[in-house]
């Protein structure tokens, strides 16, 4: 049952949709900015739906990259305060992220979106089987169900690749009240528009970004905060509690 189908519709909910500057201070690489990963990579060899099959080892090589980065990361104070919030309120806090690592649910999240995919499992394009692997770097053994080789990638949706998890974020966002929060947290806007998604949408929305950037027309939300995101979203549980109990009472 998904999270529209079960929500109390009396009550306020809380939204989180994230981006990969939530998982940075884990250490794991966003892909966009100086030090982003795009800025070193092509993505369109190892992220484009319609070249990653002649791309084949560069593509496994760069997730596989990825596996072994998110092997050794450990959830930071941002995702466990996420997860603190979903406790708090259960069944009224939905996590939508666009990360492909596993750090929200190792933080104890529950029934996380991802948007984009799981960089810890694959995918066979022919039968459509998707299956985890066990270790950090892939063995290119091929789809356990078709014995296929060439037809596996990593289950993260490419430039290009249909995005099933997109109807759950437009539901959400058509969904929303304003006695609802949305957080925004570590994005730069520049593949899903927040601004838009959430900033314009009736609920009091919250940005919560290391920097301003240029992307988003981020006077569109509620509230912003610059900062890391450890520091600033620990400072949001008071407002965000009030308003999950008595949002009318909150400006």
């Amino acid at each position: 049952m998904d999270f529209e189908s079960r929500r109390d519709k009396a009550q306020p909910h809380l939204i989180i949709f994230s981006g990969a500057g939530l998982s940075a201070e884990s250490g794991l690489s966003t892909f966009r900015g100086q030090s982003g990963l795009w800025e070193n990579v092509p993505l369109d060899i190892v992220c484009n739906f319609a070249t990653w099959e002649r791309n084949f080892d560069a593509v496994h090589a760069f997730y596989d990259a990825r596996r072994i980065a998110a092997s050794g990361a450990k959830p930071n104070a941002a995702h466990l305060i996420i997860a603190d919030w979903q406790k708090c309120w259960p069944g009224r806090v939905q996590v939508i992220t666009q990360n492909v690592d596993p750090l929200l649910e190792r933080a104890g999240c529950a029934s996380v979106v991802h948007l984009h995919g799981d960089a810890l499992s694959m995918h066979c394009v022919a039968c459509d089987l998707q299956w985890k692997i066990e270790a950090a770097a892939y063995d290119q053994s091929g789809c356990p169900t078709c014995g296929k080789n060439k037809t596996v990638k990593p289950a993260v949706v490419f430039f290009g690749q249909a995005a099933p998890e997109y109807d759950v974020l437009y539901a959400t966002v058509r969904s929303l009240r304003p006695i609802d929060t949305a957080v925004v947290v570590g994005t730069s806007g520049t593949v899903l528009p927040a601004d838009q998604l959430f900033g314009g949408s009736p609920a009091f929305s919250i940005l919560v970004n290391l920097e301003s950037g240029s992307a988003m027309d981020e006077t569109a939300f509620s509230a912003r905060h610059y900062g890391p995101a450890t520091q600033i979203l620990p400072t949001l549980t008071e407002l965000i509690g009030k308003r999950m109990e008595s949002p009318a009472s909150v400006a």
